[in-house]
């Protein structure tokens, strides 16, 4: 039972990002399941919805997990994090294109999720890379934004993952280093 809501959830997260507007049928199909058993664990979209919701919330937690907040500098860390959870974001582009970023529940959750790399940028502020002026979680709050945009974008544009993610480090570091660290200099085969 958990192997098939697990093969409908990856199904569903991939046919909704290709095609937001695909059908319950389109995600059993992609899954190789009936619908009968989609709607056995499913019983609608919204709750199909609210599961790739829950889903992506979790590989973004996982992600964050894996991207070694401890080590390097504050700037380093968030390259790695923008660039994983660029790649993360297509997969669930459904749920950032049907606006659930209106949600107060999933902007609470979402928060939850990005509190450790609140801290990231705390600490860079302390050791002096990142502007002292700017909220914390305002920093967090951009860079997700951006992360959002990008993906919400990604049909009609031609970049690669890793050129969106350049572009969004680049943008944010623009905006929030204190001049002690350049965007690049955490990359040196950068251009400018």
């Amino acid at each position: 039972m958990e192997r098939h809501q697990r093969a409908l959830l990856a199904a569903a997260a991939d046919v909704l990002a290709r095609d937001p507007d695909s059908s319950m049928a389109d995600v059993a199909q992609a899954a190789n399941l009936t619908r009968a058993t989609l709607y056995r664990h499913f019983s609608n979209r919204p709750t199909l919805l609210k599961a790739i919701q829950a889903e992506a919330l979790t590989r973004a937690s996982e992600t964050l997990h894996a991207c070694r907040l401890d080590d390097g500098n504050a700037l380093e860390v968030l390259r790695r994090v923008i660039g994983a959870l660029g790649k993360h974001g297509m997969r669930f582009r459904i749920i950032l294109i049907k606006a659930s970023d209106a949600s107060p529940r999933f902007l609470t959750q979402r928060d939850q999720v990005l509190a450790p790399v609140v801290e990231v940028v705390k600490r860079g502020q302390r050791e002096g890379d990142i502007r002292a002026d700017l909220a914390p979680e305002w920093i967090v709050t951009a860079m997700a934004s951006m992360l959002i945009a990008a993906v919400r974008a990604a049909p009609t544009t031609k970049h690669a993952d890793i050129d969106v993610s350049d572009l969004i480090f680049r943008t944010l570091v623009g905006g929030i280093a204190t001049g002690n660290e350049s965007p690049d200099a955490t990359n040196p085969a950068v251009e400018n």
